[in-house]
């Protein structure tokens, strides 16, 4: 078992139980106490649980965080190269979207050891919102309704922020892709936001893992015309990848 599926399988047995012991985890997942105490000290480091003597107990989440929490932890190696790559993209003093990709959520944990004291952050994902805030560096959120999956805010308060701010840079997430119906996710009113966060950019990135690539989703939000980059992990499909630098995208493979 790779290291973010036990994780994930931490995180729904803390969801089912309310409190666990390293010594259920170690018989249930077959491996050491010391790789347990690690996995449990890192989900408490991402506000995922609270360390208790011989276990962990479960914090205050509402369902909504708890499907957002067991996201990120998918793919989570690939996520974290492509959040180092997002920050080193951003330059101090720029204004910045990270919209309400998993992926932008470990950007947050990049950001604390960057130099970037004067960059100005948007985003319409309350959770990423709230770990922005503590960075102590300005922090815009979109209005609108929250949307329970993805804990993100959508809706028409959210398209008319964006259409009165001009921003550097943009960094969205995707669903899928495809080269006829380029970018997609699975909401129409997340697709609305990401169309209005596209026209408020100067630069656009889409940051991805490569298991998105020919999978399909309800809603396009953007062609591969609409962005200037897109960022990645090593296996990207060679078709897409071409197809992509055939239209002028850089590729970053991380």
């Amino acid at each position: 078992m790779f290291t973010e599926e036990r994780r994930s399988f931490i995180i729904d047995f803390l969801r089912k139980k309310g409190k666990v012991t390293v010594s259920e985890l170690t018989k249930q997942l077959k491996v050491s106490s010391v790789t347990i105490r690690k996995d449990l000290d890192f989900l408490e480091a991402n506000g995922i649980l609270v360390r208790t003597h011989g276990g962990a107990i479960l914090p205050d989440h509402s369902r909504s965080e708890w499907n957002f929490l067991k996201k990120i932890h998918q793919r989570e190696n690939e996520k974290k190269r492509i959040a180092k790559k997002i920050i080193s993209l951003i330059e101090d003093g720029d204004t910045v979207i990270l919209d309400s990709s998993s992926t932008n959520y470990y950007a947050t944990f990049e950001l604390r050891k960057a130099d970037l004291s004067m960059v100005t952050i948007v985003t319409n994902n309350v959770f990423i919102a709230g770990k922005l805030i503590e960075l102590g560096i300005e922090v815009l959120v979109l209005g609108g309704v929250v949307r329970e999956n993805s804990l993100s805010l959508v809706g028409p308060w959210a398209v008319r922020f964006l259409e009165e701010i001009n921003v550097d840079k943009a960094f969205l997430g995707t669903t899928g892709f495809s080269v006829e119906k380029g970018f997609m996710t699975p909401s129409v009113v997340e697709a609305d936001v990401k169309k209005a966060m596209i026209r408020s950019a100067s630069k656009v990135y889409i940051v991805t893992d490569s298991t998105k690539f020919a999978r399909n989703a309800f809603a396009s939000f953007a062609l591969p015309e609409d962005i200037d980059g897109i960022i990645t992990d090593e296996e990207i499909p060679r078709e897409y990848e071409a197809f992509l630098l055939e239209k002028g995208i850089k590729v970053y493979k991380v």
